[in-house]
C-alpha cells in the first residue's frame, strides 16, 4: 500500500478520500474493513454502503477470501500480511485472532453489512413499516415495474386532461400541445418520468405546484395575474406613450424614404386607433422598431433623418427601447406560461403515479430513500432504529460517494448523527469513511449530485473538528 492508502485505511480516523479511477479504491475499502475487524470491531457494527449490488458482492468476496486465507495461511506469511496491513508486527495473540476472524464473520447474524443504500433502506422499512408509514407487506418496484406503473399513470392523466373535469390540467395540456409536436410530446413524457425525483423535490421545496409556479413568476419579474394579454393591453393604453412626440416622427417619416414612409403609415394607424385597436395591431407596430428576430432594426431611421432630425430620432429610439422592454416581458410571460403548464402537468403525473403505487402496494427506489430519510430525521429515532436492527453502528464506509444523492446523504448523516458528539467524549472509536471523485459521477443518475460531495465533506469535517476527533482528507 502507498502512504496515502495506509492513511485512508486507518480505522481510528474518519477519512474522506478523493480518488480517481484505477487508484485502488476497492483495496482501500477492503483493507479498512479488515483492519476494523482485526482491531476487534464486531462485524455487525460495520456498515459498508456501495452504489451497486455488483460492487457490494465484489467487496464481500474480497474480504471473505482474505479472511479465509488468513485462517489457513502459513504463519510467517500471515505475519507479513498483517504487518503490511497495520504497519506494525503482529503478536502471537493477534495472529491467532486473525485466524479466527473468518469464523467470526460467518457466525455473525447476516454477516458483514455490505449493501447498497437502497438495500439498507429496504431492510429498515421491513423492520419498521408502521413507524415509516408504509404498508407492512410492501413490494419493491424494480425499473420495469416502475415503467409499467408510470405508463398506466400517463394514460389515466391524458384521459383526464382530454375528457375529465380538471380544467387546469386541460389548459396545461393545451399549452404544451401548442408548443411541441406529437413526437416531442412523447419525449417530454419520458423526460418527466425520468426526472420525477428532482421534480418531486422541486415541488416539495415550494409547497406544491402553485407555490412553484408563483416562485417561477417572481423570478421572471412578473406580477401576479400578469399575462401576455395584460402586458400588451398596458403597452397600448393612451397614457403609455408620448403620442404628440410620436406624431412628429410620423410627419418626418412621411417626407422620408420608402421604408420610413411605410413605418410612418403603421405608426399613424397605431396613434389614431383605440387602445383595443392597438392591441390588434401590436405585432405590426413593433416591427417598425424590431426585426422578425426581435432585434433593433439597423440603420433606421435613415442616415439623413438621423443627421438632420435629432429630436425625432431620439423619440424613435425612446419608443424602440419601450418596445424592446415589452418584448422581453412578453418572452418572460411566455416562459412562465409554458413552464407553469409543464410544472402543473408534471405534478399531476406524480399524483397519478403515487395512486398507482398505492393501488398495488409498491414502493419504488425513491420511496425507499425518502421514507427511510423521514424515519431517521425524527428526533432520537436513528439511534433507536440502529439499536433495534443490530445493536448499533460504529463505522460507516461509503463507496462511490460522488453518485450519492442529497436525500441519500441525509440518511447517512442520520446514521452518523451521534458519531461526533459536541463535547468530544465517546466510549468507542466511531468513524465515517467516504471515497469518491466528482469526475467519475454518473450525473443525475438516481438524483446523484456530485457537487454535494464537497459540501458533505465540509459538514462532517466541521463536526469532527468541533468534537476534537481525528479527521483526514486523503
Amino acid at each position: 500500500m502507498t502512504v496515502e492508502q495506509k492513511r485512508a485505511a486507518n480505522p481510528e480516523t474518519s477519512a474522506w478520500v478523493t480518488a480517481s479511477a484505477g487508484t485502488g479504491k476497492t483495496s482501500v475499502l477492503t483493507n479498512r474493513v479488515l483492519r476494523l475487524l482485526f482491531m476487534g470491531t464486531k462485524p455487525s457494527r460495520i456498515l459498508c454502503l456501495t452504489f451497486t449490488r455488483a460492487a457490494a458482492a465484489e467487496m464481500a468476496i474480497r474480504i471473505n477470501n482474505q479472511l479465509s486465507g488468513w485462517a489457513t495461511m502459513e504463519e510467517a506469511k500471515l505475519r507479513n500480511e498483517l504487518q503490511e496491513l497495520t504497519g506494525v508486527p503482529a503478536s502471537t495473540t493477534e495472529v491467532s485472532h486473525a485466524r479466527g476472524l473468518f469464523a467470526q464473520v460467518l457466525d455473525a447474524p447476516g454477516g458483514l453489512h455490505i449493501e447498497t443504500l437502497h438495500g439498507f433502506c429496504q431492510s429498515v422499512l421491513r423492520r419498521f413499516p408502521i413507524e415509516a408509514g408504509v404498508t407492512p407487506q410492501f413490494q419493491v418496484a424494480d425499473e420495469r415495474r416502475q415503467q409499467e406503473l408510470l405508463s398506466i399513470a400517463r394514460t389515466r392523466l391524458l384521459r383526464e386532461a382530454r375528457h375529465g373535469t380538471d380544467d387546469a390540467l386541460a389548459d396545461a395540456l393545451a399549452t404544451i400541445s401548442a408548443t411541441i409536436d406529437e413526437g416531442r410530446f412523447d419525449d417530454l413524457m419520458v423526460s418527466l418520468t425520468g426526472s420525477r425525483d428532482r421534480l418531486s423535490h422541486f415541488l416539495h421545496a415550494f409547497g406544491g405546484s402553485d407555490g412553484a409556479i408563483a416562485a417561477l413568476r417572481t423570478e421572471l419579474g412578473l406580477a401576479p395575474g400578469e399575462t401576455a394579454e395584460t402586458i400588451i393591453k398596458e403597452f397600448s393604453e393612451n397614457a403609455a406613450f408620448d403620442s404628440k412626440a410620436l406624431a412628429e416622427v410620423v410627419t418626418i417619416f412621411q417626407d422620408g424614404g420608402i421604408k420610413e414612409k411605410q413605418a410612418g403609415i403603421t405608426m399613424l394607424a397605431w396613434l389614431t386607433a383605440t387602445p383595443s385597436g392597438r392591441v390588434a395591431m401590436f405585432e405590426n407596430y413593433i416591427r417598425v422598431f424590431l426585426t422578425i428576430k426581435d432585434a433593433q432594426r439597423k440603420n433606421f431611421p435613415l442616415k439623413k433623418t438621423r443627421e438632420e432630425k435629432a429630436a425625432a430620432t431620439a423619440t424613435y429610439q425612446m419608443e424602440c427601447d419601450r418596445v424592446l422592454a415589452i418584448v422581453m416581458r412578453l418572452k418572460a410571460a411566455g416562459v412562465a406560461r409554458s413552464t407553469s403548464a409543464l410544472v402543473l402537468f408534471g405534478a399531476r403525473l406524480l399524483q397519478y403515479y403515487e395512486r398507482e403505487k398505492a393501488r398495488f402496494g409498491v414502493l419504488d427506489y425513491d420511496d425507499q430513500i425518502e421514507r427511510t430519510k423521514s424515519l431517521l430525521v425524527q428526533p432520537g429515532m436513528a439511534p433507536w432504529v440502529l439499536f433495534k436492527l443490530d445493536g448499533g453502528i460504529d463505522h460507516i464506509l461509503v463507496d462511490e460517494a460522488q453518485d450519492t444523492s442529497p436525500a441519500q446523504w441525509d440518511i447517512i448523516a442520520g446514521l452518523a448523527g451521534d458519531f461526533f458528539p459536541g463535547d468530544g467524549a465517546r466510549e468507542l472509536a466511531r468513524t465515517l469513511f467516504a471515497v469518491g471523485d466528482e469526475k467519475q459521477s454518473i450525473f443525475s443518475f438516481q438524483g446523484a449530485d456530485p457537487y454535494a460531495l464537497s459540501a458533505m465533506r465540509q459538514t462532517f469535517k466541521a463536526q469532527a473538528e468541533r468534537a476534537g476527533l481525528p479527521w483526514d482528507d486523503v
